[in-house]
Formats: C-alpha cells, sequence, structure tokens
C-alpha cells in the first residue's frame, strides 16, 4: 500500500531566506507542518517551525533575545511563560550560568521547593536579614557554627565529658602561642 503524501511546497526570498510547508522526511516528531530557515553570511542559521505532532521549535546558532514592555505600564507583566500541563525547563549547557534580576525576585510553589547544589549553596544580603520560618526547621551537617550535631559532639555525646562542655569549649578564643 503506497502513503500518499501532499507536495511540498517551498517559498525562497533569495538565498538567506526560505519558509517549507508538508516536509515529507519524518523527524523526531513526526512530518514538518511548515519551518522557516534563514541563514546569515557566517553561515549561523535559525530554524522555525511545526511537526505534526504539534512540536513548535525555534532554534538558533547565536543568542535569543526576548524584549517587551517599553509602553506597558510600570505594574504592568512584561514576559510571561506558561506551562499548562507540563513542566517548563531552563538549562545552561556546558559552562553556562542562569541569572534571574531584578528588583524583587519571588519564587513561589504551591507545594514545594527544592534546592540542590553540586557544591555550595550562599545566601546572601546586604543590610537586611535572613528570616526562616517555619512549622519545624531541621538541620544536618557535620560542622558549622549552626550544626548541633556535629561530628566531635557526636564522639563525646554519650561520654561523662558531655557534649556541652565540648561545645564551649570550640566556641572559645583559640589560644595564642606563649600563653
Amino acid at each position: 500500500m503506497a502513503k500518499e503524501f501532499q507536495a511540498r511546497d517551498i517559498f525562497s526570498l533569495g538565498p538567506k531566506f526560505r519558509i517549507s510547508t508538508n516536509g515529507i522526511a519524518p523527524g523526531q516528531d513526526g512530518t514538518s507542518v511548515y519551518a522557516m530557515y534563514t541563514v546569515t553570511n557566517n553561515n549561523d542559521v535559525n530554524l522555525m517551525g511545526m511537526n505534526e505532532s504539534g512540536n513548535f521549535r525555534i532554534l538558533n546558532d547565536k543568542s535569543i533575545e526576548i524584549v517587551a514592555g517599553n509602553k506597558n505600564s510600570e505594574k504592568g507583566v512584561d514576559v510571561t511563560i506558561v506551562g499548562m500541563n507540563g513542566d517548563v525547563t531552563i538549562t545552561a549547557m556546558s559552562n553556562g550560568s542562569i541569572r534571574i534580576k531584578g528588583k524583587n525576585v519571588m519564587i513561589e510553589a504551591i507545594e514545594d521547593i527544592d534546592l540542590k547544589a553540586g557544591r555550595n549553596i550562599t545566601a546572601s544580603c546586604g543590610s537586611g536579614r535572613i528570616l526562616m520560618k517555619a512549622n519545624k526547621i531541621d538541620q544536618d551537617g557535620l560542622s558549622g557554627n549552626v550544626v548541633e550535631r556535629n561530628f566531635t559532639n557526636q564522639c563525646f555525646e554519650k561520654s561523662p565529658v558531655g557534649k556541652l562542655a565540648i561545645r564551649d569549649l570550640q566556641l572559645d578564643e583559640a589560644p595564642t602561642i606563649g600563653s
């Protein structure tokens, strides 16, 4: 049984810009409904299009800039990104960083916020304070000035010396040479 395809249409405005519809080569997400292709003199490519699975893609060899709100009211929302039923992911590959900057930055979750780092998590503020409010706050670590159950305290907690005496020793200033 032969599969029937509508004819592919290509609309070209010179060597740097073209639009194609009804692509017949199946890709990862099905055949192409449309694709817009542009290229610069340095062979930097921009592809934008939609396939039969309903996925829309923008692929660009260099940066993508979104600027909005020049004439919006001061309290207006300039850019909105909404995921209706799935996740929204932002990934910086290789050595890239993800930066979020604003007068105030608010992160709000209906349920949980998880922070995970391969090395350090640093929270600092200028002249303000860091405030944590909760029904229950737990901490766990091997050392530090907030850690109650550190390695030294664990070693001495059941000994006659006691962990409070060890804690008091740790808080005293270190002895100076010649004293």
